[in-house]
């Protein structure tokens, strides 16, 4: 009886399709085998104690570097922490914007600012959109994206407070006129 391996080696030769099957799906766009590690092998048919022996006396590597706890050797630069005391100095309670931008002014800030930096400049984009120039810095140096699952729910969010906002509105509106209305017919004047 032939052992399992020449059985395999006969039934599908070296360069058979699915070895190159396999290859090429290893190499293509990156995609690598994984080792999984589920634990230990299965034990072979042909088991002997003293691969056993062999299998407990092999130190075994570490297979991820300990996380350092401590602070980085090099110092942080001077010009960050300038930058941060002057933060902390501006914003003592922290970065709490009064004005808050939509998406899609952010959008707009950031395309003005990639066509012409020189003409775009932060103090005139805060100048025209009325907002701090740190508040345009860090919309700036943001590169974040919402997917777009994440843009329709924040484009509904919107158009639900926007209907909010114009119902009370009207509601202030109508109370007002009710208010002159009552005094008009009172002989009242204001």
């Amino acid at each position: 009886m032939l052992p399992l391996q020449h059985i395999f080696r006969a039934a599908f030769p070296a360069k058979s399709a699915t070895q190159s099957f396999i290859a090429l799906y290893s190499t293509v766009s990156g995609l690598t085998r994984r080792k999984w590690g589920l634990g230990s092998t299965p034990a072979s048919l042909v088991h002997s104690e003293e691969e056993d022996v062999r299998k407990a006396t092999i130190k075994k590597k570490p297979t991820a570097a300990p996380l350092q706890s401590t602070a980085p050797d090099q110092p942080t630069p001077q010009p960050f922490v300038q930058h941060r005391a002057t933060m902390k100095e501006s914003f003592p309670e922290g970065w709490a914007p009064p004005r808050r931008l939509s998406r899609e002014a952010m959008d707009g800030i950031r395309t003005f600012y990639a066509s012409n930096p020189e003409v775009f400049s932060t103090p005139v984009l805060s100048q025209k959109f009325k907002i701090s120039p740190e508040a345009i810095r860090r919309i700036l140096k943001s590169k974040w994206e919402p997917t777009r699952e994440q843009r329709a729910r924040m484009l509904e969010r919107e158009r639900k407070g926007r209907e909010q906002y114009i119902q009370e509105r009207r509601k202030e509106e109508m109370e007002r006129q009710r208010t002159l209305g009552r005094g008009a017919s009172r002989g009242w004047t204001s």
